[in-house]
């Protein structure tokens, strides 16, 4: 999926979706953000702030993305951060219990999978909701799921699966899972919730320094695992 948005404080000044096949993203993706620029009516150097998703996803894409988001800060002397997609579904979707858990499919019959538990001083139902990562995120068989899940949700701990409205892998996991735990399905692009999350945090190091820029993968990538083997 992916795509590109320029932001002004809390309004959206362009937000372009990639619709061309995610193989030629390399492409898409510098095509894209010139529509950007162009609706917003905007120069590259007029950008005060980089954002790019840093992964789980398709490798491909993670790496152009932080690669030209690299580039680009560095050019112009701006930050740059790498956002979770996983922390970035948590706060798209909002949940209001006590643990969060977001699912993505990764193919080859697993999935990516990660545990966030609401910020202390935060009751159920609260607003904003706020989550902290309980660690760096799995890739795991759909049937490791409900043991782990069970674990975080027992005794007295709520929770809620959040998965994007396009992956039906991991939406279909809901029959395999606790009943008691209550889903999101979040629409659309991911786009500004990442811009929103690098705004809360500004980089260390400056006007070019950079936070969170490596790879998020999760899962070794193919190249490294045949060279290791």
């Amino acid at each position: 999926m992916g795509g590109v948005g320029v932001f002004r404080g809390g309004q959206t000044l362009a937000c372009v979706s990639n619709t061309g096949p995610a193989n030629r993203y390399s492409i898409t993706l510098f095509e894209m953000v010139e529509q950007a620029l162009k609706e917003s009516r905007l120069a590259l150097a007029n950008i005060d702030r980089f954002a790019a998703a840093n992964g789980p996803g398709s490798f491909t894409g993670i790496r152009v993305g932080l690669a030209a988001a690299k580039a680009w800060g560095k050019a112009i002397g701006r930050p740059v951060r790498g956002v979770s997609v996983l922390e970035a579904l948590v706060k798209s979707a909002g949940p209001k219990t006590e643990c969060a858990f977001p699912i993505l499919d990764a193919r080859r019959g697993e999935c990516f999978f990660g545990i966030f538990h609401r910020l202390p001083g935060q009751s159920e139902g609260s607003a904003p909701p706020d989550f902290k990562p309980a660690d760096d995120g799995w890739v795991l068989k759909p049937d490791s799921l409900r043991a782990i899940i069970e674990k975080q949700i027992s005794e007295t701990a709520t929770g809620t699966c959040i998965v994007r409205a396009h992956d039906q892998v991991a939406a279909d996991l809901r029959s395999s899972l606790p009943t008691s735990l209550k889903w999101e399905r979040v629409e659309g692009s991911l786009v500004r919730t990442i811009a929103e999350i690098a705004a809360l945090e500004e980089p260390a190091g400056g006007p070019a320094g950079s936070a969170k820029l490596d790879a998020y993968y999760i899962r070794r990538p193919d190249a490294e695992i045949n060279w290791r083997d």
